[in-house]
């Protein structure tokens, strides 16, 4: 594709379009501790026909291997303007994702059209989610047939049917039909972790949830769990569960994504009620307990006998007779594997029983799928008219195409006191009011000529603050990031994940960062804390280099538990010294004091613009 394009352009030239080029190579060649390529990215710019350019973008990883090639266009029809992006996975021979935009003046305003397509969740890169939100393509599957799903990660919905819980012990909550039926899906939520959901949904929740039956979403990897006793004739049984230890996986409501059905071969059925299936070919899921053999069963030589769903005590189970061993994995009480046989159904000695004859399938797999194709298409829609700005979003998991948010803004909106005000509103369909954020920027304080801007920014998870002065050549920003807690429309507390100072004077910049949460930080911040580290330090200086270049250096520091020098963990430095006015040399380098050898890598490097 590459060639061609090329090519095509080459020909844009030779027919009179006054055809140019320019572009720019980075190139960074990991020294220590092993010498290899880090990166080439080589970009090519083409310029044709009035107002039209093309750009290539072509990016060398580690060990010289051609990874991904991506494609930029940008042009207009008058008013009209368009550019758009796609993205290739070269070294695995594949489309990733594709944006195109849209705008044409309205009224003294604009109008966008934007059409985005990923194709998987891999492509979906932070930068997308910070735009769009998070991956909104989650499969969400009803309680009903969860167990057709085990082993699987996924939303589960329903209605409480009972929840209890015994002394100190495990929380139980019954999703679709109470304990003891078998046919429940049930949650699980361990005794050592039941206090923080209490902090989470108020103390004794589930007493609460017992008596109003509420409508939960669980997300989880679908397990199924066996009972030697219970069940039809009180024979054994297994149920669907969903084991929790983070209370932001459970929440009151539906569950945000898009509902999925399963899709089986025919006739499925729990392993449990084969028996009531003499005589029908049917197929049978369930998880494995014992393979025996080779010898004699029911009367064949040299086969194998498979129990599914339980041991010999069980009075439930289903022995499947093989004539060779099919390597499927034996299961513990709490399993996320289960698998199916397709057989006609013989009950002998009170025992479901699949004969050799009889088998006429078998898959060491749920028998049922279905899912999501794992593509997402967002349409964005965006009206301006200074002060305000509206964008609409709609989504499509290639299922069907639905409302998925709007977000509406202001932008520098006089306010009294000479004070100006940026704000927005987001509103989502799964959450309702979904962030908030406003900003007054010219605050002057009553001494010293400080001025200064107050933001703040508000989400279901999340509050944070930032206090940002100015006076005379030095600025500053203070974030707290934090949340407050409410239960039961009382006021539980204030949580505060960490602080943020920075301060700007001239070409320099410091800035401190405490996390007393580092995941919850490293989720509202650009930076990323490794295990034991909570605490960062950074120092950036830029000035004009004697060639019209930047000359840039960035020392970094994180501390931790796991810090040598006064708590020094890790350290990275970023030195980039202009050549000319289109050559850049630079060098980097990180240490992780942490690891038995600290030096992580240490690169150098060019960027030259031709």
């Amino acid at each position: 594709m590459k060639r061609i394009l090329i090519g095509l352009l080459l020909g844009l030239g030779v027919l009179g379009f006054g055809t140019s080029f320019y572009g720019n190579w980075k190139f960074t060649l990991t020294l220590l501790p092993t010498l290899r390529i880090y990166q080439s990215t080589l970009t090519l710019d083409c310029a044709f026909a009035p107002g039209w350019r093309i750009e290539s973008e072509s990016k060398i990883y580690s060990g010289g291997v051609f990874k991904y090639q991506n494609f930029y266009i940008r042009g207009g029809f008058g008013d009209f303007n368009v550019w758009g992006k796609i993205y290739f996975h070269a070294q695995e021979v594949r489309y990733r994702k594709m944006w195109v935009n849209a705008e044409i003046p309205v009224g003294g305003g604009t109008f966008r059209a934007s059409f985005n397509h990923w194709a998987s969740a891999a492509d979906y890169t932070p930068t997308d989610r910070k735009t769009f939100g998070n991956w909104p393509c989650v499969e969400v599957v009803s309680w009903e047939d969860a167990w057709k799903f085990i082993g699987r990660e996924m939303c589960v919905t329903g209605r409480v049917a009972s929840a209890s819980r015994s002394g100190t012990g495990p929380v139980y909550i019954n999703i679709g039909r109470a304990y003891p039926d078998p046919d429940r899906f049930q949650i699980r939520i361990p005794a050592r972790v039941v206090g923080d959901f209490e902090n989470v949904f108020g103390l004794g929740f589930w007493d609460k949830w017992n008596t109003e039956k509420p409508v939960l979403c669980v997300k989880g990897t679908i397990r199924g769990y066996r009972y030697t006793s219970g069940g039809p004739g009180n024979g054994g049984y297994s149920v669907a569960e969903i084991s929790l230890s983070d209370p932001s996986k459970l929440s009151v409501g539906g569950c945000p994504g898009v509902m999925i059905s399963a899709v089986c071969p025919g006739t499925t059925i729990k392993w449990f009620y084969a028996k009531n299936y003499a005589g029908q070919t049917v197929y049978i899921q369930g998880p494995v307990v014992s393979i025996t053999g080779p010898g004699n069963y029911y009367g064949y030589p040299n086969t194998y006998r498979v129990r599914i769903g339980g041991g010999g005590r069980v009075g439930n189970r289903v022995e499947v007779i093989m004539h060779a061993h099919p390597g499927w994995p034996r299961v513990p009480r709490s399993y996320t594997n289960e698998v199916c046989v397709y057989g006609t159904v013989s009950v002998i000695n009170n025992i479901a029983v699949i004969l050799p004859p009889d088998l006429i399938s078998s898959s060491g797999s749920p028998c049922c799928g279905g899912g999501l194709p794992g593509m997402f298409i967002n349409w964005r829609y965006t009206f301006t008219w200074k002060p305000f700005k509206v964008t609409l979003d709609f989504s499509d998991c290639c299922q069907r195409t639905w409302f998925r948010q709007a977000k509406i803004e202001l932008s520098d909106v006089a306010f009294c006191c000479g004070l100006f005000l940026d704000a927005s509103l987001t509103f989502t369909k799964a959450a309702g009011l979904e962030k908030f954020t406003f900003s007054l920027g010219d605050l002057y304080l009553p001494c010293c000529g400080i001025a200064a801007t107050l933001s703040a920014e508000f989400t279901p998870t999340s509050k944070t603050v930032k206090f940002e002065p100015k006076w005379r050549g030095i600025s500053g920003c203070f974030t707290v990031y934090g949340d407050v807690k409410w239960v039961s429309n009382a006021l539980r507390g204030i949580e505060v994940y960490g602080f943020d100072i920075t301060c700007y004077t001239g070409e320099g910049k410091l800035r401190l960062v405490t996390a007393f949460d580092p995941d919850k930080v490293k989720d509202l911040t650009d930076l990323a804390f490794y295990k034991d580290e909570w605490e960062y330090a950074g120092f950036t200086y830029i000035k004009k280099g004697c060639c019209g270049g930047d000359l840039t250096l960035a020392l970094e520091s994180w501390f931790g538990n796991r810090g040598i020098i006064f708590g020094l963990q890790r350290f990275r430095f970023d030195f980039e010294v202009p050549l000319a006015s289109t050559i850049t040399v630079f060098t980097k380098a990180q240490w992780n004091l942490a690891k038995v050898s600290p030096l992580d890598w240490f690169n150098v490097g060019w960027k030259i613009s031709f």
